[in-house]
């Protein structure tokens, strides 16, 4: 099981196997690329020795290969130059090969005539079987053909019997084995490919994986700093907008409101919590409305009771930003028979407003406008009352 392991591969989808052949098609042009080159420099000695005893056969073969490799060579040239086909560049490859092959074949039966070795059709078969990167299907087309013209010729170059049943016998073996070489290249080359392809798929998925992570934990993180009733911040989400509004400067002025809606429990005790739970959400769209500012600046900070954070604004501004708040709500016109104010809601503001360094001292600021709404509530509610520090020294 472990030796037809060594020449089956995985089973994969069609796409990763034309994804293999354009490979090995990409591997097989640059080898035979520096193949040829390697060709024209021997061919170009060979030739060279060879011309002083005059030219005959053996010149004319090298001279045929030297002239198959400079025209392979600038076949490649001007392909690198255009976009050819896939099928036109394999067939290129292939048929260079067979060439080289070939040569090895013709030099061979005319070397019978003169040595009796087989040296230059073992060597070139050596080099394809080992250099060009071919699945069993390719391997015969070019290798076949040419083992079959070697076979069937060798007995009429060669008159010694005995050298001739060696030839058969060694040249079976080598072949073999050229074979099981060429094949066991192939599919490692291939084995790696498809292990390298599905490591790519699994890192791919997993990148995925993680970046759907992270959007759900950004999901995740924005849903707990969000209040589920109204769909403003909630208290942790206010806290984080003052730290991170904060982080980057050394200074600022901010103005806290707190916004409390006038005899909520009377209300939900009349006109029930589901009611209730509407006016808390009419009432925080209101005001984020009305204000204007990042969401983040507007939060739920617990029961009926709303806090507001404003930057860098004026006395006057501020005074204008409550007194909006206050009509804006109150032009919902939700009906509250049993607010001892009004017979719509309405809401309580109180505010504080200093310089402020660091988020850690947003109780203290949150103490101060605290105050200011119970102010506000006992001067008889749906009324603003305001806290202001207006030197430039930190709370």
């Amino acid at each position: 099981m472990g030796i037809l392991h060594a020449f089956t591969l995985p089973s994969v989808p069609k796409e990763n196997k034309q994804k293999l052949k354009e490979v090995v098609l990409e591997e097989n042009w640059k080898r035979t690329k520096l193949f040829a080159i390697i060709i024209l420099f021997f061919e170009a000695i060979l030739i060279v020795r060879q011309l002083p005893g005059g030219i005959d056969l053996y010149v004319g073969l090298y001279l045929g290969l030297f002239s198959a490799a400079a025209i392979y060579l600038l076949c490649i040239y001007i392909m690198g130059k255009k976009k050819i086909p896939t099928g036109y560049r394999m067939f290129m490859v292939h048929f260079f090969v067979f060439l080289f092959l070939a040569w090895g074949t013709m030099v061979t039966l005319l070397d019978q005539l003169h040595y009796g070795h087989v040296m230059a059709f073992v060597v070139n078969y050596m080099c394809v079987s080992t250099l060009f990167l071919a699945n069993g299907k390719h391997y015969l087309l070019f290798a076949l053909p040419n083992v079959v013209f070697l076979y069937v010729g060798l007995p009429f170059y060669q008159q010694s019997a005995n050298m001739l049943s060696g030839h058969y016998t060694n040249l079976t073996v080598f072949i073999f084995f050229c074979w099981l070489a060429s094949q066991l290249l192939y599919k490692g080359f291939a084995a790696n490919f498809f292990n390298k392809l599905l490591l790519t798929e699994i890192n791919e998925e997993l990148e995925a994986q993680i970046a759907q992570n992270e959007v759900m934990n950004e999901q995740l993180k924005k849903q707990a700093m969000l209040d589920e009733l109204t769909g403003v911040p909630n208290r942790r989400g206010f806290q984080d907008y003052i730290h991170s509004a904060l982080a980057n400067e050394s200074k600022r002025r901010l103005s806290l409101f707190l916004l409390d809606v006038d005899a909520f429990k009377s209300y939900n005790d009349h006109y029930g919590h589901l009611r209730g739970d509407e006016v808390l959400r009419l009432v925080a769209q209101c005001v984020y409305q009305t204000t204007a500012i990042p969401t983040a600046g507007w939060a739920r900070y617990g029961g009926e009771e709303f806090v507001l954070a404003v930057f860098d604004q004026s006395s006057e501004e501020l005074d204008e930003l409550a007194e909006s708040i206050r009509q804006a709500v109150q032009e919902l016109r939700i009906d509250h028979a049993f607010s001892p104010v009004s017979d719509k809601v309405t809401v309580s503001i109180g505010a504080y407003s200093a310089a402020i360094s660091k988020g850690i001292q947003l109780s203290y600021f949150l103490g101060q406008a605290d105050e200011a709404l119970y102010e506000a509530k006992r001067s008889g509610r749906n009324t603003y009352i305001k806290r202001e520090e207006l030197s430039e020294s930190f709370a």
